[in-house]
């Protein structure tokens, strides 16, 4: 019988425990019931093996790599609590393997620990805290599944972006150029982005968001991007300089940052806009003499004004084009064609 001291404390009327256990003792007593169509009461998600192996990857990467947040359990009647006093219970598990606590919160935290997606030693004891009810109605563990996953706002993900970047957490070294790059054209009082990435919540006068930019620096910087191999000094200047082609190509677009007529500084439409930045590079290649200048790529955008299939980024023109995934993806390959390099017939 697995036996472990555990703090008692009241939230309102019920009585809640906390304590701590080896992930791989606790692991074998615990059991989860995702909702199916035959299983119209489970709770959890369908457990994800790669979710599983991504998990124990990481808790295999450093020093650095824990896991402070608190299982949440539903103990059953097998798990016996016995009164200490003074605050202190004894929760006595059985002896066998068994459904005896129902996961909560934290099923892919802690089944992570199984021999199958384990990657730390054996002999390393890995302490979860774990906070949990005993043999509580499915009505309240249902509320509190809700309150957890669906009633909590999640962390907003440009703040997040942020904070790895600052604490050096991003993953790759592309990761952290991107990133770098985005900050660069935030600060600089050249770019017509100056001020206006939106960086942490709830900062005033931002309408461009880091995870809007991020995906798109990424391909741009990967092997075979049009910025790969370029210094961060000459991607910079490239990014300004294009955006300054893009602003002065459809002034009236950029200047609605609300979007009310114009859909060129929505998340599809700046990203659409900015996608096409290799296309333009290979005209400046072909008809500027390698030259990435204001005044190069706004020569080498004309086709785009010229189009009624852009229409200025109007919304009545535009709008239909980039309401879905589908439809932007044959956006984008439509504006591609019409800056397609055509050289002059023989």
């Amino acid at each position: 019988m697995k036996r472990v001291r555990a703090i008692a404390f009241k939230q309102k009327s019920t009585t809640l425990y906390f304590f701590t256990m080896s992930a791989t003792e606790l692991e074998p007593l615990c059991y989860v019931e995702a909702a199916t169509r035959d299983n119209r009461k489970g709770l959890q998600r369908v457990t994800e093996p790669s979710r599983l192996r991504e998990i124990g990857e990481y808790l295999n990467s450093g020093e650095g790599a824990l896991l402070p947040n608190n299982i949440i359990l539903n103990l059953k009647s097998e798990v016996a609590v016995e009164d200490n006093g003074n605050g202190l219970v004894t929760l006595a598990f059985p002896s066998t393997e068994g459904d005896f606590a129902f996961v909560v919160d934290g099923q892919h935290r802690l089944f992570s620990f199984e021999d199958e997606y384990r990657q730390l030693p054996a002999s390393e004891t890995f302490e979860l805290p774990v906070v949990a009810l005993s043999n509580a109605t499915e009505e309240m563990v249902g509320q509190i599944f809700v309150a957890i996953n669906v009633n909590q706002k999640p962390v907003n993900r440009d703040l997040l972006t942020q904070m790895k970047a600052i604490l050096g957490l991003l993953d790759t070294d592309i990761e952290k150029t991107a990133i770098e790059l985005i900050h660069a054209l935030d600060e600089d009082k050249q770019s017509p982005f100056y001020s206006r990435i939106l960086r942490f919540p709830k900062e005033k006068n931002k309408w461009i968001k880091v995870n809007q930019l991020e995906p798109v620096l990424i391909g741009f910087l990967s092997p075979g991007g049009c910025l790969f191999g370029k210094t961060n000094a000459e991607r910079k200047r490239i990014l300004i300089a294009y955006l300054e082609a893009v602003k002065a190509s459809f002034p009236d677009a950029w200047d609605d940052e609300d979007g009310n007529a114009y859909s060129l500084l929505q998340t599809s439409g700046l990203q659409i806009m900015l996608g096409l930045l290799p296309d333009a590079m290979q005209r400046c290649d072909f008809s500027e003499g390698f030259s990435y200048t204001k005044e190069s790529f706004e020569r080498q955008l004309r086709p785009l004004v010229e189009s009624s299939l852009v229409g200025d980024w109007r919304k009545a023109a535009v709008e239909d084009a980039i309401s879905v995934s589908a439809k932007r993806k044959l956006f984008l390959g439509q504006l591609k064609e019409l800056l397609k390099v055509k050289p002059p017939a023989p």
